[in-house]
């Protein structure tokens, strides 16, 4: 008995196969920086979200400078000691508070350290080889004292109330 072989399942596969084949080729040309010690890490990430306007917006993390142009062959110029967790900021449907998602595997809860400045919040973490450091600037005024702050399996979780104007008074009309 004669098997009838599908040229859409051959092409299918042989397709695959030229993809990866020039991945390879992609990934053999990769020039890695003089500055990175051996046997320790480095990346760059983005992700994209549409913003409150409608436009694109594009945050990076990592530990590298973005690559210049393509990835095959770039490097990046500079590899700091500690890395760019990725981070998202959301507003709560309120619009009374913000909530800021990050990314910190392999840190303990005693090891984070989240500060708030003049509406900028900074977290850092220290635990052996992982280093994290992210300012995420938020743009309002933030009630820190009443915030609320969740990690679980290497995501942390901060919802932080908005703050009114201090100096907020009405203005009369004539």
């Amino acid at each position: 008995m004669k098997i009838k072989r599908n040229n859409l399942i051959d092409r299918i596969f042989e397709n695959m196969y030229n993809e990866m084949e020039s991945l390879n080729s992609m990934f053999n040309n990769i020039e890695f920086p003089k500055n990175v010690e051996s046997g320790k890490p480095y990346f760059y990430g983005y992700t994209m979200e549409v913003g409150p306007d409608g436009q694109p917006v594009v945050n990076t993390f990592g530990n590298a400078d973005q690559f210049n142009g393509s990835p095959a062959g770039s490097r990046p110029q500079n590899v700091s000691e500690s890395r760019d967790p990725a981070v998202d900021v959301l507003d709560s449907k309120k619009g009374n508070s913000i909530k800021i998602i990050a990314e910190l595997p392999g840190v303990t809860k005693e090891s984070i350290k989240v500060t708030e400045n003049q509406g900028i919040v900074n977290i850092t973490a220290e635990n052996g080889d992982r280093k994290y450091n992210k300012n995420i600037p938020t743009g309002r005024k933030l009630d820190a004292d009443r915030s609320k702050a969740n990690y679980l399996n290497g995501i942390l979780e901060l919802e932080i109330p908005l703050r009114k104007s201090e100096d907020e008074k009405n203005i009369r009309i004539d």
